[in-house]
């Protein structure tokens, strides 16, 4: 939303709603035309189970808060304000009415009975991971639809450009040198969440940070991290965080509303899949449906996968399928003094 005021506001001034000072601001008429496509998604329902998964009653203004979770800087905003918001945003649109602002809703896709095809697409992806996994290897009965997913998959597309750089770490007792901080050979690669066994995949970071957490490394030991650094632009499928993807966003990406909402719990599954964290109870078993996915997009010409990491809340992953693109450029070495957990 920040950027679409950007975008077309011509003065600078004081937010009324977040009280901003010196901001870029736009009335909440020029504001309205904007919104409408959002509004006309929704009717009044008793509930929003289906889209939310949360049995009880959600206003127009909560339910937007909670589907699109970057659509309003909540930090600024409390609930009063982004309500007050919302609906001077909707007085000035013309499917304003108070009913549909005052009462609870629910997207009309979830109600009128064409989400079915969708809710397919989730049990065809579960259907597929069986199959694989305990009936056939090669030759699958549970076919995917290739199409859409590639449709799919292609608009999260993304390259970084030359010079980027990303993070690997190993467990060591000693600093390692710049070239033992590769992917492993592939006689002793072992199956992960992406690669297949044999298969070696170089897995970076976007920090320091998120790479230590990913060792899973113990207190007292120590590890040798490398700073990598891109040395050709790298052409990537994007995974990661798809809850943050705000309406406005998705349609940058090429993506209509309904198309994005049909699509999520989808695309919400195959990046839940790949970003789950890896347990030593895991069976190499249960990595082959992502191990197919990730096979899938290098057949289409991509060097890589990006994901969210399941061990630090604030970072992420890639799987590079060709490590070519990156030189190893230096490598530190820490000992670790102190760890912190949390629990519930």
């Amino acid at each position: 939303m920040k950027s679409r005021v950007e975008a077309q506001s011509h003065e600078k001034g004081n937010c009324d709603f977040c009280e901003s000072k010196n901001v870029s601001i736009l009335s909440c008429k020029e504001l309205s035309d904007l919104f409408e496509q959002l509004f006309e998604l929704y009717e009044n329902a008793p509930n929003a189970e289906k889209s939310l998964k949360i049995s009880r009653p959600f206003i127009l203004h909560d339910h937007l808060k909670t589907f699109w979770p970057t659509l309003f800087n909540e930090q600024l905003l409390k609930v009063k304000d982004i309500k007050y918001l919302v609906n001077q945003i909707g007085r000035e649109s013309a499917i304003y009415s108070q009913s549909l602002f005052e009462e609870p809703v629910e997207l009309k896709l979830f109600l009128n009975g064409n989400h079915d095809n969708d809710d397919n697409l989730e049990l065809q992806w579960d259907s597929f991971a069986e199959d694989i996994k305990s009936n056939n290897r090669f030759f699958i009965n549970e076919k995917l639809d290739l199409e859409v997913l590639e449709s799919t998959l292609l608009r999260f597309a993304k390259t970084y450009p030359a010079d980027h750089l990303f993070y690997r770490a190993r467990i060591s007792e000693s600093l390692l040198d710049k070239d033992n901080m590769g992917k492993p050979p592939a006689k002793l690669t072992t199956p992960g969440r992406a690669n297949p066994v044999g298969i070696p995949y170089l897995y970076v970071s976007e920090s320091e940070d998120t790479t230590l957490y990913e060792t899973r490394i113990s207190l007292h030991e120590s590890i040798s991290i490398g700073r990598f650094k891109l040395n050709k632009p790298l052409q990537v499928i994007s995974l990661k965080n798809i809850r943050h993807y705000g309406p406005f966003g998705i349609q940058d990406l090429g993506f209509d509303l309904e198309e994005f909402i049909r699509y999520r719990p989808y695309l919400l599954k195959l990046e839940d899949e790949l970003s789950r964290p890896v347990r030593k109870q895991d069976v190499q078993l249960d990595y082959l449906p992502t191990q197919f996915l990730c096979e899938y997009i290098k057949s289409k010409g991509f060097d890589a996968i990006e994901y969210r990491s399941a061990m630090n809340p604030t970072g992420y992953n890639l799987a590079i399928f060709n490590d070519q693109h990156l030189e190893c450029i230096d490598v530190k070495f820490y000992n670790i003094t102190n760890l912190k957990y949390k629990w519930i």
